[in-house]
């Protein structure tokens, strides 16, 4: 029996969830304490749910912008965006439809020119009206880069694309279209505006207890209709022992972030249910090519440590079969999914690789902040063991949290998002595109490689469906071939949930509780 194979539950009786079979964040910023609205308590008589969630942390700041997975979750409800992600338009949360948000309607003028019909009447947070000029302020301010692509004029809002962009609306459906108002940035700045943020959303914010907990209040002049529920406490519990315990009690409505095979409690409980999915995201250990004296800056080594992990049996006995390798091809991402296949493990390979590159030994280090990512401690365990199997020495250092993390290692533990309903997010969104978060882990530090700036230009500017499928295909192909990550699985994101909460998961990090996802439980 090979040694890595105790270190994986046998494969037994599962627990009763079913995951959805669908498509499925850095340095600490200084924490703040805000006080609560003065209105919470006269919104309390109402009789609307104060709904409590416990997730296993809380991020300091919150603009438009914030893409970490416990942020995400917040900034969901305090802001509203041009185009919305239809999730429900699956019964299971998965469903990829895009539906008219802030903008009632669009056309396309030219193939550069499009032009938005704002909705007229909206509020912002702080009583002010939402204008066109807002529209503009914002989505120029957040991916402008110095130009101003939207241009306001009346209930119109125009944006001039620099070459054709197929997926310019499924970029509005991300943070990207996200709106706020320009009058109150400008007067507090991005950092006061993160610590304080205003929206459109249906809850607004009602302040933050660092290192304690977020609360939302209602905000009952929606342009959407009342929301269904006074407020909204995201609490942070690390423990998920405790997480449990207090959902078990009713401290807690909903918990977040639960590894499958820590689920029995409330399997066995009569007033709680897990609700499971498959979310579009990627665990991954990403490399520092850039770094002198790396000896995964070949990528030789980089596809023989590839090859020589199970991940196929990883993610089985990991996530109780509930998910599978991952890749870079989400079925999000509709006509172009191609349904790729992850790299196979293959442990000769791996060796032969390694003969090739002339390895004898040298350590790998590789850094992970512990427990940010749900079953990712298991996982390097596991893969450690099966590193060693074939020769392969790799150090993996746990540290506390991610201000430790600097650019010290050679590789370190991540994740990634399919981010939007096109093959434009993912795979180039992150590691392409002008501002992709990962392009500082090439071997240039932030110059992308020929071949990928190719094929990924051709996705995003692509104008026929044929073209950018090919690219889409090519970008996947050299991705292989480089392996800048392994790409370890799909997670699987668990909640705990009130059976009476009448409450659906998304695909995404984001929690939803507008009135279409969640019940008035007055």
């Amino acid at each position: 029996m090979r040694l890595f194979s105790t270190l994986l539950p046998s494969k037994g009786k599962k627990s009763k969830f079913e995951v959805v079979r669908t498509a499925t964040a850095f340095a600490v910023a200084a924490a703040v304490t805000t006080s609560l609205g003065a209105g919470a308590a006269i919104a309390e008589q109402d009789g609307r749910t104060n709904l409590k969630i416990a997730m296993p942390g809380t991020w300091a700041v919150h603009g438009p912008t914030a893409t970490n997975n416990f942020g995400a979750r917040v900034i969901y409800s305090i802001y509203d965006r041009l185009v919305w992600r239809d999730f429900l338009s699956n019964p299971d949360g998965s469903g990829a439809e895009l539906v008219p948000g802030l903008a009632e309607s669009w056309v396309q003028v030219t193939p550069t020119e499009w032009d938005f019909t704002i909705r007229q009447g909206v509020l912002f947070h702080d009583g002010t009206t939402m204008t066109t000029a807002d529209v503009a302020f914002s989505i120029n301010n957040t991916y402008g880069d110095g130009e101003e692509p939207f241009a306001a004029s009346g209930t119109i809002a125009r944006v001039t694309t620099k070459n054709p962009d197929p997926a310019l609306l499924a970029r509005m459906a991300t943070a990207m279209g996200n709106i706020y108002p320009q009058a109150y940035y400008e007067s507090v700045g991005k950092d006061g505006f993160g610590r304080e943020p205003i929206g459109t959303g249906p809850y607004k914010w009602g302040g933050r207890v660092t290192g304690e907990s977020i609360t939302l209040e209602a905000f009952d002049d929606y342009w959407g209709g009342t929301p269904p529920l006074n407020s909204i406490t995201f609490l942070e519990v690390p423990e998920t022992s405790s997480r449990i315990a207090g959902l078990l009690t009713g401290e807690y409505d909903i918990v977040t972030s639960l590894p499958p095979n820590q689920t029995g409690p409330i399997d066995n409980d009569d007033a709680t249910e897990i609700r499971a999915v498959r979310v579009e995201n990627v665990h991954m250990i990403t490399f520092r090519q850039w770094k002198e004296g790396n000896v995964a800056a070949d990528k030789r080594i980089r596809k023989a440590m590839a090859l020589a992990l199970d991940r196929e049996l990883m993610a089985d006995r990991i996530w109780n079969g509930l998910t599978e390798a991952g890749t870079y091809d989400f079925p999000g991402y509709g006509e172009y999914y191609q349904n790729r296949a992850a790299l196979p493990f293959d442990p000769e390979g791996a060796k032969a690789l390694m003969a090739e590159a002339g390895y004898n030994g040298e350590e790998i280090h590789l850094r992970v902040v512990s427990g940010w990512y749900v079953n990712m401690d298991r996982a390097m365990a596991v893969a450690t063991e099966m590193w060693k199997e074939v020769g392969l020495n790799v150090r993996v250092e746990f540290i506390e949290n991610w201000g430790q993390m600097g650019e010290e290692g050679d590789g370190y533990a991540s994740s990634d998002n399919m981010w939007m309903t096109d093959p434009a997010g993912g795979l180039w969104f992150s590691w392409g595109r002008e501002g992709g978060h990962r392009l500082n882990d090439w071997p240039e530090k932030g110059v992308v490689p020929a071949n990928v700036l190719a094929f990924g230009t051709a996705i995003e500017q692509g104008s026929d469906f044929e073209t950018r499928a090919a690219a889409y295909n090519s970008l996947l192909d050299i991705w292989d071939d480089e392996v800048p990550s392994i790409l370890l699985y799909r997670p699987v994101e668990a909640y705990g949930v009130r059976k009476d909460l009448d409450w659906t998961p998304y695909t995404f990090f984001w929690m939803d509780f507008r009135t279409a996802n969640i019940s008035d439980m007055r």
